[in-house]
This record gives structure tokens, C-alpha cells and sequence, in this order.
């Protein structure tokens, strides 16, 4: 313990929000260590095999962890993830390698879900458009608007962030539905959430919101197929992860009119390239994943990531553990974690 606080550790930093706005936080890493910042975030596989071995901690934003980058870190002690999805680390070679990961679970929880009503909101009555022709001197025009009261809305992925969205819309006068595998059927009833399959949802709603975490077996879980069972009235709205829908198909989706419209805060590309079909179509809205960019989430968030960090690095178990099992690990780097 006392030769691991006689260390100064050198800490990778490659979220673009952590200690920004919120300078304690940074302060209290200097304690016990020297923060540096990435220049250009995210960081690809190739850039981080360039500097990751100098590095005994990382914050981390979106970047790419392979298992590639987790062996070549010797030093590196400790992952811990500036958000809640930890789909872009490699938790299985982490755990391999001695490398505990952590996240920031519930802390961007409302700032996501009230996100995800502010699209719905602004797709469902064409804000973004009435704002761009007021500004250029039209009054009146543009499409009509629907109302959210008495409509159903399908929610993929009934975890925090979706039960906090089925929650407020309930409030609205929704009929709320989910598919969700994962999610226990107690909370499910506590909220007054019908559970259906994937098919059933698709077919039935009104505004479709995607929540889900992201996994290699999601991948296009919304293709061509699925779009084609929504009404053509309905909405599709992804605040969760960019690779969960084939935007060529959404593309087509909506200039063809197989549904309404749609907003997105993800994308399988991040910024999308100028050619992106889905960048011409006015019936979309497109924010640049902010969705858990909030004041109250960003210190929430950087709360939980100081405290793991400075625990790990002090030899103690984080509070926000991904792989647990690592702690069994023989070959965990820090050794007097207790």
C-alpha cells in the first residue's frame, strides 16, 4: 500500500468532458498522479498502441480498446469508463490481462431519457424545420404535428435509462410496451410496461425509442426488414448506440415514407461522412451524441470515475466494477487490492 501512494501514476485522459467543467476533479487525480489529455479524441486502436503502454489509468471516452491495445498496456492498472456503455472495451482481454474495468452506471440516466423525449418532441411536431423557415423570413407551412397523448410507444431495452423514459411518457398519456430480454419482469409491472416481442413492438407503435446496450449479436437489429413492419405514421428515435440501426436501409425508410421520420443522437460513424444519405433528408433530426451531456450527468459521471480511480490506485476495490471476476485474477495489477 504505501510504496503504491509513494508512486506518481501517469493517467490517460480521452473524454472530452471529464474535469472540463468540473476542475475538482482533475485536482484530485494530480494528488496521486500526473492527468494527461489525448489531443484527438476518440482515439483509434493504432493511436493508442502508439502512447498506451506509458499509462497506469485511463479515462475513457468512446475510444477503440481492443484487446490489441489492453496487451500492449504493461502498466496499465485500471479502464475506467467515462459513461455507461462499455461496448468499445475489450472486457474479456482486460480481465485476462489483470486490468480491472469500471463504468458510471445511473449517472446520465436522466439526462439521456429527458434527451430522448426532447427528440421525440421536436421530430413528432417538426421544430427543427419551423425554427430554420422562421429564421429565413416564412411564417406558417411545414408538416403537421401528432400528439403524444394516447399514443403507444415501443421501448427497445427496459434498463435504466428506458424505465426512466417509460416513466415521463406514462405521464403524457402513453400506452408504454417493451422488448427487452434482459429486463426483470417486476420492473416491467412496477411501471406499468407491457413486454412484447421485437415484432410486436415494431407493429404496434406509435414512436419507437431505442435505449438498448450495445452488443456484436444487435448489430442492425433495425434493418430493412423491421423498418418495413412499422406503421407509416411512427417514429424512430436512437439514443443509445449508432451500430444498432442500418442507416442505408433508414435512409430509404424515409425517403420511400415506410415510416414518418426520425431522430438520432448516435451513428454508426461519428461525425458521418458529408455523403451520408441521411444528412439530406429534412424528416430526421440528427444531434451529435449529446444525449448525456448535461451539467448534473458530467459531474455524476466524473463523481463515480475519480472516486474508482483513486480507489484502484490506493490499492482498494473500485465501487463501479464491469469484471469483477478480475479481482481473482493472479496476475491483477495491482496486488494489495483489497
Amino acid at each position: 500500500m504505501k510504496k503504491l501512494m509513494m508512486s506518481k501514476y501517469r493517467i490517460l485522459i480521452t473524454s472530452r468532458s471529464y474535469g472540463r467543467y468540473f476542475p475538482n476533479h482533475l485536482e484530485a487525480l494530480k494528488k496521486v498522479g500526473e492527468p494527461v489529455y489525448a489531443e484527438k479524441v476518440p482515439m483509434k486502436e493504432d493511436q493508442l498502441l502508439n502512447v498506451i503502454g506509458e499509462y497506469d489509468a485511463f479515462i475513457a471516452g468512446v475510444d477503440e480498446i481492443t484487446s490489441k491495445v489492453i496487451e500492449k498496456a504493461r502498466n496499465l492498472k485500471i479502464i475506467a469508463r467515462h459513461g455507461v456503455g462499455v461496448d468499445n472495451v475489450d472486457i474479456r482481454a482486460a480481465t485476462e490481462n489483470g486490468v480491472i474495468v469500471t463504468y458510471t452506471p445511473g449517472a446520465n440516466t436522466n439526462a439521456v431519457a429527458e434527451h430522448t423525449l426532447a427528440l421525440m418532441m421536436s421530430i413528432i411536431r417538426d421544430i427543427p424545420n419551423a425554427h430554420t423557415r422562421v429564421r429565413e423570413g416564412k411564417w406558417g407551412g411545414g408538416r403537421m404535428g401528432i400528439e403524444l397523448y394516447g399514443k403507444t410507444l415501443g421501448i427497445i431495452g427496459l434498463g435504466k435509462i428506458g424505465q426512466r423514459v417509460a416513466t415521463i411518457c406514462k405521464c403524457l398519456g402513453m400506452e408504454v410496451i417493451s422488448y427487452s430480454p434482459k429486463a426483470r419482469p417486476e420492473d416491467a409491472a412496477r411501471i406499468g410496461v407491457k413486454m412484447v416481442s421485437l415484432e410486436e413492438l415494431l407493429t404496434n407503435s406509435d414512436v419507437v425509442v431505442i435505449t438498448t446496450s450495445y452488443s456484436p449479436e444487435k448489430y442492425h437489429m433495425i434493418n430493412e426488414e423491421r423498418l418495413r413492419m412499422m406503421k407509416k405514421t411512427a417514429y424512430l428515435v436512437n439514443t443509445a448506440r449508432g451500430e444498432l440501426i442500418d442507416e442505408k436501409a433508414l435512409a430509404k425508410a424515409l425517403k420511400e415514407g415506410w415510416i414518418a421520420g426520425a431522430a438520432l443522437d448516435v451513428m454508426e460513424k461519428e461525425p458521418p461522412s458529408p455523403d451520408n444519405e441521411l444528412l439530406q433528408l429534412d424528416n430526421i433530426i440528427i444531434t451529435h451524441h449529446i444525449a448525456a451531456h448535461t451539467l448534473e450527468a458530467v459531474k455524476n459521471m466524473g463523481d463515480m470515475v475519480t472516486e474508482d480511480i483513486l480507489l484502484a490506485l490506493q490499492g482498494k476495490s473500485p465501487k463501479n466494477i464491469v469484471n469483477p471476476e478480475v479481482l481473482e485474477k493472479p496476475n491483477l495489477r495491482i496486488k494489495s487490492l483489497s
